[in-house]
């Protein structure tokens, strides 16, 4: 027989937490023991000449030459840029197109000044008089040899066949105005009185042919009294039609059959 050793434990691996890996410390940061002297110097050496500057300028040393790309640098200024053509270029002309070549206009400027002058008017010369043998001239017309308009005693004054052409004008409508007021007038208003004495007439005589309307046979088989019958029908519907209109209308003009016509 064999002899089996069993361990009881209470450990788990869900209970296991898992914890990040620790970060290994930083080293510490060198520092060198001329530290704070180099930090005096400098101060010192600054303070010295932080307004006036140095009393002498120091030459550079032998190992302190000009290298290159060591000299001052100069910053270049942008400016705008130049344009010399403002139109676009046509474009370029395809293989069974033939290009346009703009064709010079050959001005002939002799004969265009021949032109210029023939067609200008010729300036006008001013007046003038000689007064001796070898011909002294004057102005004539600051002399006061040449009469002045503007002093003669009809200047700015209406011509006299002007005003009687006036005068003729006005008598000419005097006439006209007094022809027209001896002419009758051209339409005539009716008054009330007319008024209400033709809307009676015409009432009556409406009266008369609806009587006489009335009597006609009532079997219509001859032409004859179909013709009575249709113009008594015309007259009737003619006589309510003026009626109507003399109602509705309180003011009435009659005018002349000549005016009218005219």
């Amino acid at each position: 027989m064999s002899i089996v050793n069993i361990y009881i434990h209470d450990e788990n691996i869900y209970n296991v937490e898992k914890k990040p890996p620790e970060k290994p410390p930083k080293p510490p940061l060198y520092h060198s023991r001329f530290e704070h002297q180099v930090r005096q110097e400098t101060k010192s050496s600054k303070d010295a000449h932080r307004t006036m500057g140095f009393s002498k300028i120091p030459l550079p040393g032998p190992n302190e030459f000009l290298k290159k790309n060591c000299g001052p640098r100069y910053r270049a200024t942008k400016s705008a840029p130049v344009r010399l053509c403002t139109t676009h270029k046509p474009p370029v002309p395809k293989p069974n197109e033939s290009p346009t070549c703009q064709v010079l206009k050959v001005v002939d400027f002799k004969k265009e000044n021949i032109k210029k002058v023939v067609a200008a008017s010729p300036k006008k010369a001013r007046p003038r008089y000689a007064d001796t043998r070898k011909g002294d001239f004057h102005d004539l017309e600051r002399s006061g040899l040449m009469p002045i308009y503007m002093c003669r005693p009809k200047f700015g004054k209406v011509p006299q066949y002007l005003l009687r052409r006036k005068k003729d004008l006005a008598a000419q409508k005097e006439r006209l105005i007094e022809d027209c007021a001896q002419q009758k007038p051209r339409c005539t208003y009716i008054s009330q009185e007319e008024r209400v004495e033709l809307l009676k007439g015409l009432k009556k005589n409406w009266e008369k042919l609806q009587q006489e309307y009335q009597s006609l046979p009532l079997l219509t088989d001859t032409v004859p009294k179909m013709i009575r019958k249709a113009k008594l029908e015309n007259n009737l519907k003619q006589l309510e039609k003026d009626i109507l209109t003399i109602e509705n209308n309180p003011y009435i003009y009659l005018y002349d059959e000549e005016h009218k016509d005219a």
